[in-house]
C-alpha cells in the first residue's frame, strides 16, 4: 500500500525577498494601468521658497503633470500654444520698454545735475580727472620743474659703410669696388643733406661721369665698364640726364648736362634704382653754367692743379649735394670765369685771318671759331662738323667764300625760324659755290 503525500512548499516570503518602496510603487502603477486607471507617474516639482520670491510678481502655479479627463484630446491643445507665446512676448516687450524709460530718466537727471551745477564746482557725484584736480590745488612752496621733451635721435649716418654693401656682392672686381666706395660717399652726403628721418635704401645725386672717372683715375670707357658691372650687381643705377637750353636764335634744345646716379646705402634685398621723379628733376642750371663757363672740363683742369688735388673729395661732395653751389676757392672761381668771347659777327669777319696764322695757332683758332658758330646756331654737338669745314676751307684757301656763305646763312636763320638743320644747308651751298 503506497501512501501518497502532497508536496510541502516553504512559505513564499522565505523564497522571494520583500519589495522595496520604489518597487512596490511601480508595481501598483502597473496594476492600475492594467485596470485602466489614471496613473500619476511624474515627480512633484520643488516650489521656490517664499524668501526668494519677489513681492510684486505672483508665483506661477505649477503645471499639472497628470492629464485629467477635461484635458488632452477633448480640448484643442494646439490652440493654447500661440496664446502662451504671445503673452510671453508682450511681457518681455513691456519689461524692455520699462528698462529703457528708466535709463533715459536717469540720463536726463544726470545731465540736468551737471548743467545746473555752479561754474567752479562740479556735480556732487562728478569726479574730475587727476590733471584738473592738480590744477585746482593751490600753489605750494615746492617749485614745479618742466622737463624738456626727449629728442628723438636721427638716423645714424656715420654707421653707413660701403664695405657692408660690398660684402653682399663679393664677386665684384677691384676697380668696381673702388668706384662704388667713391659713389657711396657722395650718396651718403646727398642723403644727409636731404634730411631724411629714416635712412633710405638708396640715394640719388647728380655728378658728371667725366669728373668721377677723372678722380678715380680711369678713362671714361673703362669707367663705363665698371659702372655696368655695378649696375648688374644691383648696387647702383645710373644714366645720362638732359636739360633744356635756349639757343641764340630763340629755340630750345635738349642737351646732356651730366649723369644721375642712385647708390645703395645699406645692405638690403632691394636694388638701387632711379625713380621717374629723378629723371624729371632739374638738377643743374645748365643754361647759366654754359653762359658762365662753369663746365666739367674746366673743373677737371682745376682738379689737376696742386690746390685741386687736395680738394678733390670736397669738390665732388659739393657738386653731388648741390650742382649749382658756388665753389669757395678763388682759384676755382677764376677758372670758371667766362673768357671774353667774340660775337658771331666778329668771328665771321675774322675767319680770313686764320690763314695768316702758324699751324700751331690755327688749331686753337679753328676750334674757338667752330665752338662759337655751333653755339650760335643752337647745335653744340656739331662742333666737329664746323671744325672739319674750317680746316677744309683753310687748306683750300677759300676762307673768304666760307665767311660770305656763313653771313648769308645767318641772315636766313634770323629771317626764318623754320630751318631745322642750318649746317646741312650751309654745306650744300658751300659745295655749289
Amino acid at each position: 500500500m503506497v501512501r501518497q503525500t502532497t508536496p510541502v512548499f516553504p512559505p513564499l516570503d522565505t523564497l522571494i525577498p520583500p519589495l522595496t518602496p520604489s518597487q512596490a510603487r511601480y508595481t501598483e502603477w502597473g496594476r492600475a494601468a492594467l485596470r485602466g486607471e489614471l496613473v500619476d507617474a511624474g515627480r512633484p516639482k520643488p516650489q521656490p521658497s517664499k524668501q526668494f520670491q519677489k513681492a510684486g510678481r505672483p508665483v506661477p502655479a505649477p503645471t499639472p503633470s497628470v492629464l485629467t479627463p477635461d484635458q488632452g484630446e477633448d480640448q484643442d491643445a494646439a490652440a493654447l500654444l500661440p496664446e502662451i507665446v504671445e503673452e510671453t512676448r508682450r511681457r518681455l516687450e513691456k519689461q524692455a520698454r520699462e528698462n529703457r524709460e528708466t535709463r533715459r530718466a536717469e540720463q536726463r537727471a544726470r545731465f540736468h545735475q551737471l548743467v545746473t551745477a555752479p561754474t567752479d564746482e562740479a556735480a556732487p557725484d562728478f569726479v574730475p580727472p587727476v590733471s584738473l584736480q592738480e590744477g585746482r590745488q593751490p600753489p605750494s612752496g615746492s617749485v614745479r620743474v618742466t622737463l624738456p621733451r626727449p629728442v628723438t635721435p636721427g638716423p645714424a649716418w656715420g654707421e653707413l659703410s660701403a664695405d657692408a654693401v660690398l660684402d653682399s656682392v663679393p664677386w665684384l672686381s677691384k676697380g668696381a669696388r673702388l668706384v662704388f666706395r667713391m659713389m657711396h660717399m657722395l650718396a651718403v652726403a646727398k642723403a644727409q643733406d636731404c634730411g631724411y628721418a629714416v635712412i633710405p635704401n638708396s640715394s640719388a645725386f647728380h655728378t658728371p661721369q667725366l669728373l668721377l672717372a677723372f678722380v678715380a683715375r680711369y678713362t671714361t670707357r673703362h669707367f663705363r665698364r665698371l659702372t655696368n658691372e655695378l649696375e648688374q650687381a644691383g648696387v647702383i643705377d645710373g644714366g645720362a640726364h638732359a636739360a633744356k637750353v635756349k639757343t641764340g636764335i630763340g629755340t630750345t634744345r635738349h642737351l646732356w648736362d651730366g649723369s644721375i646716379w642712385a647708390v645703395k646705402l645699406r645692405p638690403s634685398t632691394c636694388d638701387a634704382y632711379l625713380a621717374p621723379e629723378d629723371w624729371r628733376h632739374e638738377w643743374r642750371d645748365f643754361q647759366a653754367d654754359l653762359e658762365s663757363g662753369r663746365t666739367a672740363k674746366k673743373l677737371m683742369s682745376y682738379l689737376n692743379t696742386c690746390e685741386g688735388l687736395a680738394r678733390q673729395e670736397h669738390v665732388l661732395k659739393t657738386w653731388a649735394v648741390n650742382p649749382n653751389a658756388k665753389m669757395t676757392s678763388l682759384c676755382l672761381e677764376r677758372t670758371f670765369q667766362a673768357e671774353q668771347k667774340m660775337t658771331l659777327q666778329d668771328t665771321v669777319y675774322a675767319l680770313p685771318l686764320i690763314g695768316e696764322l702758324s699751324q700751331l695757332k690755327q688749331a686753337g683758332a679753328i676750334g674757338n671759331a667752330a665752338s662759337i658758330i655751333a653755339h650760335a646756331l643752337g647745335d653744340s654737338h656739331s662742333r666737329r662738323f664746323w671744325c672739319g669745314l674750317l680746316w677744309t676751307a683753310t687748306r683750300n684757301g677759300s676762307l673768304e667764300a666760307f665767311s660770305a656763305q656763313l653771313l648769308r646763312l645767318l641772315a636766313d636763320v634770323q629771317e626764318s625760324s623754320e630751318l631745322r638743320n642750318p649746317g646741312a644747308l650751309f654745306a650744300a651751298r658751300l659745295r655749289s659755290a
